[in-house]
């Protein structure tokens, strides 16, 4: 993110079933996804001020 300042916004869709309807892309589906999502949360270019 920090190589592509452009980006000015990342969306995740949390679900049990993707439009397959077989593919659980929930960020607690395993514990290395959650793991990974933590991480990237806990990222400081997370931290804006809005307004």
């Amino acid at each position: 993110l920090t190589k592509r300042p452009q980006i000015k916004a990342i969306v995740h869709f949390d679900t049990k079933k993707d439009d397959q309807g077989d593919r659980d892309i929930s960020i607690d589906s395993t514990k290395t996804s959650l793991a990974s999502f933590k991480k990237l949360a806990a990222n400081p270019i997370f931290n804006v001020k809005l307004g």
